[in-house]
């Protein structure tokens, strides 16, 4: 795996090789220009000295003033390397003087005096050195007028320590700089790098496949956006990913509901199908008298229908599944719809033995819905009643109104519903502990388009039973089924 090398190493090693170049120049060029470059030095610092102290002693010359000119000398103590200095009139007579170094200056007198001879101007007079004493003389002149003359003796050596030391305090100065400098931008490398580093790592977390992951950056800029940014979009992944999975289920149980619907529709068309078959075989064979046909045309008829129902519920259960279903709300009473349910049902009632009852509690039962929906709705609670209950039962059809709501609750007799009913009661395909109690069919879907209804009119609805103690479906509904259920 190749070696990565970070942002802050990379830096560190850019402040090693200038410290290294910066040594290796040191090392290998300022050895052979030191001695020239000295020289130059040294000269013009003798040359700079010695006019300075004759400028500032021409005032006092030209006004034959000896107290003043000795003043100016009173500087050369904070020069470096000056040993003496003489200042003399052009007669030869010595105005002022400073002597740091008496002896140098006794022993270099005969010196100093052919220097004095020699001066003259213009100054590209010759310096002359004597041991490590540099001797050079400065006319004192003022206003154009030449007032006398200005002899010093300057320690070279001195000079050159003085040089060497400025020299190698301006390059600990500036590698200091440099050193501070990378300080610095070590820091502020390590400021920008660390929240990469996060990023980075959030990264490798989301591409690893943990799409919990995000990042803290408090930078206030553009890193801050970038973290921003990618957390938004690990949001936005992980939400795609949810939208992919829930396809995903959905169409695994669309998928699972179509193999359940394909074995219902072979059972449950075959029985009907197998009858009338069976009758119609009867008939071409001449085995049916004239006194059996109504009652077989009866048999054929009542298969016919199981067969309707059933393509009708599987029809109304792929509509709701693929949301074609149309809603149609239009205002309505609670009352009348489930009055007119009831009285659809008596026939089958009767056939049974049964009774059915409807109570109204309240009172205005306006409702804003699809009252068709509704119907159906309606529908299935009674006719399970019916299906499930025994006969000479009672089945009771209610309709309570309040002001924010409409209650529908259809009660049977039938044996109740066990804890592992009622945890599959609203979903497709579901077949039931109880059964019919006189030969009806069941395909399973009823009460699943019942829930998907209800939902669509933003209502609630469940059962209450007891095994052996019947059964009680309730509905209820917001009287504007456009506005959600308050809770």
């Amino acid at each position: 795996m190749k070696r990565r090398i970070g942002i802050q190493q990379k830096f560190v090693s850019i402040v090693l090789v200038l410290l290294v170049i910066i040594a290796v120049f040191i090392a290998f060029f300022f050895p052979q220009r030191q001695t020239a470059q000295m020289n130059k030095y040294m000269n013009e610092k003798i040359l700079v000295t010695t006019q300075m102290i004759a400028f500032n002693a021409s005032t006092g010359m030209a006004f034959d003033d000896a107290q003043a000119v000795q003043q100016t000398l009173a500087i050369l103590p904070s020069l470096s390397g000056v040993k003496f200095v003489s200042v003399v009139k052009p007669t030869g007579e010595e105005v002022a003087f400073y002597r740091l170094d008496s002896v140098a200056y006794k022993n270099l007198l005969p010196n100093t005096k052919a220097v004095l001879a020699a001066a003259q101007r213009p100054a590209n007079l010759n310096i002359t050195s004597v041991g490590d004493i540099a001797l050079y003389a400065e006319p004192v002149i003022f206003q154009g007028t030449t007032y006398g003359k200005v002899v010093a003796g300057i320690s070279r050596t001195e000079l050159e320590n003085d040089a060497k030391e400025s020299i190698f305090i301006a390059l600990g100065v500036g590698a200091g700089i440099i050193v501070l400098g990378g300080v610095i931008m070590l820091f502020l490398s390590s400021r920008l790098v660390n929240p990469i580093r996060v990023l980075a790592r959030a990264a490798g977390q989301v591409s690893a496949g943990n799409l919990e992951a995000s990042v803290r950056v408090n930078t206030n800029d553009e890193i801050e956006v970038l973290g921003n940014a990618f957390n938004h979009m690990v949001g936005n992944i992980r939400k795609a990913l949810e939208e992919v999975q829930s396809s995903l289920k959905k169409a695994e149980d669309a998928n699972s509901r179509k193999t359940e619907l394909l074995s219902i529709v072979s059972h449950d068309l075959k029985s009907p199908l197998a009858s009338v078959l069976a009758a119609l075989k009867l008939v071409e064979l001449g085995d049916i008298t004239a006194e059996e046909f109504p009652e077989m045309g009866a048999m054929i008829r009542q298969s016919c229908e199981r067969m309707i129902d059933l393509i009708e519920s599987l029809l109304a259960s792929s509509a709701l599944e693929m949301g074609r279903i149309q809603v149609n709300k239009a205002d309505g009473n609670a009352k009348e719809l489930m009055e007119r349910v009831v009285d659809s049902n008596n026939l089958k009632a009767e056939g049974k033995g049964q009774k059915l009852l409807v109570q109204h509690v309240g009172e205005h039962f306006n409702l804003y819905a699809d009252n068709g929906l509704m119907h159906q709705v309606l529908e299935n609670f009674v006719s399970n009643a019916l299906k499930y209950s025994p006969p000479e039962t009672t089945i009771t059809a209610r309709v309570l109104a309040s002001p924010e709501t409409i209650r529908f609750e259809v009660q049977d007799e039938g044996p109740g519903l066990t804890e592992e009913d009622k945890q599959k009661l609203f979903g497709f395909f579901q077949r039931l502990s109880a059964k019919p109690t006189g030969g009806e069919s069941s395909h399973g879907v009823g009460l699943a388009i019942t829930k998907r209804v209800v939902d669509l009119h933003n209502g609630k609805i469940w059962a209450e039973s007891e095994v052996g103690k019947g059964t009680t479906f309730v509905v209820v509904l917001p009287r504007n089924t456009d506005k959600a259920l308050a809770a």
